[in-house]
């Protein structure tokens, strides 16, 4: 019962942000909109923001599962298509949020599928752990950035080229950075 609530207020939520932006909406809002009251409401969530939050993790969560080397760059489509898909609730969200707290959250949930991406591309066992991060977070910013820069212009259809240049380049320069990490020859 739990989770469907959750899916209710979420549904909610989303339906509100085709009418309004996130800070206009209030929690009283998306009670009412649900049918629950305000107290089941702050059972599950603390804010409207954590609900935000509740909804992009599990979204993400669906669009990812089963991520590895070979079908990271599909996964990677699958979010910017599911994201034009709910285009009311992103640009309602990226109105309401500060261009840093967005980079924040998006980085929270790609960085931990680029050290995943890092762990399943060859030798990328055999490189130090604070290498791995530094790899990570060079991606993530990389990823991040074109992502929040494609939604700040407002999703135009054109992602396809921009989305496919960074695949491209980040499919052959990370396999060639993490070998280059894994050699004894390449300690910088």
């Amino acid at each position: 019962m739990s989770v469907q609530t959750e899916k209710a207020l979420a549904a909610s939520l989303k339906k509100l942000l085709e009418k309004k932006t996130l800070e206009k909406i209030t929690v009283k809002d998306i009670t009412d909109d649900c049918g629950v009251n305000r107290q089941t409401f702050y059972y599950h969530f603390h804010d409207v923001y954590d609900l935000v939050e509740w909804i992009l993790k599990n979204e993400l969560e669906n669009l990812t599962e089963h991520l590895n080397a070979d079908n990271w760059q599909e996964k990677m489509h699958g979010i910017m298509v599911r994201m034009i898909e709910d285009k009311s609730f992103v640009m309602n969200t990226y109105y309401s949020l500060t261009r840093r707290q967005l980079d924040q959250f998006l980085q929270r949930f790609i960085h931990p599928l680029i050290e995943q991406q890092i762990e399943q591309t060859p030798n990328g066992d055999a490189i130090l752990p604070e290498d791995k991060e530094f790899l990570a977070d060079m991606a993530t910013y990389a990823l991040v950035g074109i992502l929040t820069e494609w939604v700040a212009s407002g999703m135009k259809s054109s992602y396809q080229e921009q989305f496919g240049k960074l695949m491209f380049l980040l499919d052959g320069i990370m396999e060639f950075v993490v070998d280059k990490f894994a050699s004894p020859a390449g300690a910088y």
